[in-house]
């Protein structure tokens, strides 16, 4: 969606509005196009004028500094020096001084009497002025004919008093068209007003208090104040200066009458920050995100509090088509898993075109009602069951909002229609962001004591807050956002009271409206809060009202141009660490193309056989050095088809899977598989046949259980060691799990163990309790993520309790698989004395302890690649080889011969 598509001069950035319905059923992010949405910080500059073919600059001569970056490596200054050898800018700012009316231009103008009565004073100065070029010659000429300066001919001075001017058509505007008020505010606006730089103040306010002005015997609902529902915004002067809240609805009326085309051309041009538009994003919220992450230090990208082996779990709300979540994905890949919760349709979250990064770990979610209402309390109830499911009952590290929806012909109360989107947002960040978690949401015009209210308990919830604009949100719309950081672990009593608020307004009583959630003196109490609110209203409204006069300077002279946008696009994007290129879909590849730009040189793996385990080979392979091996169980056997056996998985990308079978890439969905993955994934895996018990009857599936992997979404993982290995793919199939109920196939990392004489413990064998494709099964340790989702396992820590034990997940048994973790010519021993693993190189005769200080202190030559392991690879058909005299009974036996006894 473009941006160039919206008509509206103040509208909220993107799109075209996709709705004009009531705001009832809202639409997200960039579904806003209106009149009523920001204010933003503005620029120092001058305007290029083009005469003919030449640029130049027109007025008096200005110099400025502006920080471009902060600290030493941004403290660039950039001057502006001025023209003085044309006039266009010069005119323009001599006729506003001679305007009659110093102060904010008059927009009560019903005609064109004042715009005329104006204008006659600098037209008869004009005529004035010009009087003494006039030969005296002439002048005594006219004086006997009767003529008196200032005055028209004839005998009673009827006559024209200025010249006939030529008529001026104005963009698309019919001729001699006359907007009223928009020459005059197109005067007002001064330049030298402006401000332009690209790292923004943020202002945080701190919460200082250590005890909130609400506890558990307290009854919020006395907070509560009724009403009829308001209709108009001009009276609240409660949080802001009166004349700056005026002013802004007054300058935003004045482009009732022009043609929206106009408008959005000049707005287009007037915006120094327009040209950087998505970059390589599917739409501007995505730049939005960035701007605000760098703002504050990458705190959602890169939180301060999160283990680097964790996921980073995000939510983002009343976002589609999903361009926060498209930059949080694009910033972190796969490392990041994100849960949306948005309207359905034509408001839906577009995955398909996430080309800048991986959308397959991002899960939507519409609710049992399947419309992705979040003003419904049970999709707020299940949204917050899905993702404490998924996050072990913590919650996510941080959540996005960016919902908005159509007030066309509504815009000067469109805080007032959107309260209740407000408070939804809100109440969804309590019900699912963790301690310690962070929380951004959209916002517009913060004057009515309902949304200060909201603001002020939000406070309470958070260590600080801050009320930030980004250059990326347009300087004349009135859109804000609220950035809530270090969330406290105290919140259930202000959740529960939005919960109980949202109920209140969903009835849609409009003569029995609620108009205040926190008491006027409560707030009064506070003076550092309102104190901050007052002054950002104030800050934001008067950018706000510089940029509305621009625009209409903008829509008068078609000539003028915003100099600094190319300059701005270039720092920014450097700033915020973007990528300054266009936005290219992927090309499409052909898998055995993909797969050779993968493997490179190694491409040969694909037909690389594994080596099987017999009774001859077995102290000549395994047992040459046992702890430098692992072994896994494997569905794959001799007696299956070779399409159901362990091979390579191909990803090209969303559904395009395909997998390596006699010698050709074919696509998993011919066997029916049903399954996602990043581009750019190779791995080495097995289809298997599992069984779970529901409670009632064992259910069987299929899952895809990852053997190693080369490649995971585009990170090459092929060179670290195996346990490394082992641990980012389970983390990528954490982050893969989709949400309850679904039709995907599951995908697993396998369990591996190290090659020790408790082998016949670790693998974990049953009888059979359900019909799989072998007599035996294996027993799984059940992934958290699959737990009975009815169990409320929070409930259970919070009261001591143990949770129920989960029932195991069976999988068909037919063979294990050993990989080597330790290539030669290194081997794994057990100190006998220190009773800890060290390494030693048989030829150069070092030796090193594999950890040290609990860090990794293991020889990177030591580590066996993937394609060392996979080229060593072992099969044992046990237990169904009846063949061979190998059994696991002679086996244990051989290990326990060959490796000293552990020492305990």
């Amino acid at each position: 969606m473009d941006s160039s598509t919206d008509d509206s001069i103040t509208s909220n950035e993107d799109v075209t509005p996709r709705m004009t319905e009531s705001f009832d059923s809202y639409s997200q992010q960039d579904v806003i196009s209106d009149v009523n949405k920001d204010s933003q910080y503005v620029i120092q500059n001058t305007m290029y004028h083009y005469d003919n073919s030449m640029i130049s600059y027109n007025g008096e001569q200005h110099e400025q500094e502006i920080s471009i970056y902060d600290s030493e490596q941004y403290s660039k200054k950039h001057r502006y020096e001025m023209d003085t050898s044309h006039d266009s800018i010069y005119e323009h700012q001599n006729k506003r001084k001679k305007l009659n009316n110093g102060e904010v231009f008059d927009t009560n103008i019903s005609s064109g009497e004042k715009y005329i009565e104006e204008n006659e004073v600098i037209d008869n100065a004009e005529v004035y002025a010009n009087e003494s070029k006039v030969p005296q010659k002439i002048q005594r000429m006219m004086k006997k004919m009767g003529y008196k300066p200032g005055k028209g001919l004839g005998k009673d001075d009827q006559g024209r008093v200025e010249p006939i001017e030529a008529v001026k058509q104005r963009g698309r505007r019919g001729l001699g068209h006359y907007v009223p008020g928009l020459k005059e505010a197109s005067l007002k606006w001064d330049p030298a007003e402006e401000e332009i730089k690209v790292v923004e103040d943020i202002k945080w306010l701190q919460n200082i208090h250590s005890v909130a002005p609400f506890t558990e015997d307290m009854n919020l609902l006395h907070w509560i104040k009724y009403g009829p529902k308001k209709h108009t915004i001009d009276d609240e002067t409660m949080f802001c200066n009166p004349n700056i809240l005026s002013q802004i609805i007054d300058s935003k009326t004045i482009f009732d009458r022009l043609d929206k085309a106009e408008m959005r051309k000049a707005r287009t041009r007037s915006n120094p920050y327009e040209t950087i538009r998505c970059v390589n994003f599917l739409n501007r919220a995505a730049v939005k995100m960035a701007n605000i992450d760098r703002a504050c230090d990458f705190m959602f990208t890169n939180p301060k509090n999160v283990d680097p082996n964790e996921l980073l779990y995000f939510a983002d709300v009343c976002a589609g088509p999903g361009g926060f979540s498209e930059y949080i994905l694009s910033k972190k890949k796969w490392h990041a898993k994100g849960f949306g919760f948005t309207l359905k349709n034509e408001n839906d979250f577009s995955l398909d075109d996430f080309f800048a990064g991986p959308c397959e770990t991002f899960h939507p979610f519409y609710g049992s009602k399947d419309n992705g209402n979040v003003f419904d309390a049970q999709n707020q109830r299940e949204f917050r069951s899905i993702v404490m499911g998924h996050t072990d009952g913590k919650g996510v590290h941080f959540m996005m909002s960016d919902g908005g929806f159509s007030v066309e012909g509504q815009e000067n109360i469109q805080e007032i229609l959107s309260k209740q989107l407000y408070l939804c947002q809100c109440l969804v960040a309590l019900m699912i962001v963790r301690p310690s978690g962070h929380f951004v949401t959209k916002l517009f015009d913060l004057f009515t004591p309902f949304s200060v209210g909201l603001i002020y308990l939000m406070y309470h919830c958070f260590e600080s807050i801050s009320i930030f604009k980004p250059n990326t949100s347009r300087p004349a719309n009135s859109e804000r956002y609220l950035i809530c950081k270090w969330k406290k672990k105290d919140t259930q009593i202000v959740m529960d009271y939005l919960s109980h608020i949202n109920c209140l307004l969903s009835r849609r009583d409009d003569s029995n409206d609620v108009i205040e959630i926190v008491p006027l003196d409560v707030l009064e109490e506070d003076a550092e809060f309102l104190r901050y609110l007052r002054n950002s209203n104030d800050t934001l409204g008067k950018k706000q009202i510089i940029n509305l006069l621009k625009i209409a300077a903008f829509c008068e002279d078609p000539t003028l141009i915003e100099p600094k946008q190319a300059e701005m696009r270039k720092e920014c994007l450097k700033y915020w660490d973007l990528p300054d290129r266009t936005r290219i879909r992927p090309q499409i590849s052909k898998p055995q193309d993909k797969a050779q730009e993968i493997l490179g040189d190694s491409i040969g793996l694909l037909k690389c056989e594994a080596t099987k385990l017999k009774n001859d080979n077995v102290r000549n392979t395994i047992l040459n050095q046992p702890y430098d091996w692992y072994c896994m169980p494997c569905c794959s056997g001799p007696y299956l088809e070779e399409d159901k056996l362990a091979t390579f998985y191909l990803s090209l990308g969303r559904k395009q899977v395909y997998r390596y079978v006699k010698g050709k890439w074919r696509t998993a969905a011919d066997k029916g598989i049903k399954i996602e993955l990043p581009s750019n994934t190779l791995v080495y895996a097995e289809l298997v046949n599992e069984s779970k018990w529901t409670g009632t009857y064992f259910a069987k599936t299929r899952a895809l259980h990852i053997i190693d992997a080369y490649m995971l979404g585009g990170e090459d993982v092929s060179k670290l060691y195996l346990s490394q290995r082992s641990n980012l793919t389970k983390k990528f199939c954490d982050a893969l799990w989709k949400p309850a109920p679904n039709d995907y196939t599951c995908i697993r990392a396998k369990e591996r163990f190290l090659l020790t004489p408790d082998i016949h413990r670790r693998l974990r064998i049953t009888d059979q309790r359900v019909k799989l494709s072998s007599n035996i099964a294996f027993e799984l340790t059940k992934n958290p993520l699959e737990r009975d989702m009815t169990i409320n396992t929070t409930e259970y820590r919070e009261m001591n309790l143990q949770e129920p034990v989960q029932e195991p997940v069976y999988s068909a048994f037919n063979s294990v698989i050993f990989i080597r973790s330790i290539v030669k010519p290194w081997a794994r021993h057990l100190s006998q004395k220190a009773n800890e693993f060290y390494v030693f190189n048989v030829s150069t005769r070092q030796s090193e302890f594999e950890v040290r200080n609990k860090l990794n202190n293991r020889p990177p030559d030591a580590v066996a690649s993937f394609a060392q392991a996979f080229k060593e690879r072992v099969i044992w058909s046990w237990p169904h080889d009846t063949n061979d005299t190998l059994n696991m009974n002679t086996l244990v036996q051989m290990i326990n011969q060959t490796l000293p006894p552990r020492s305990t």
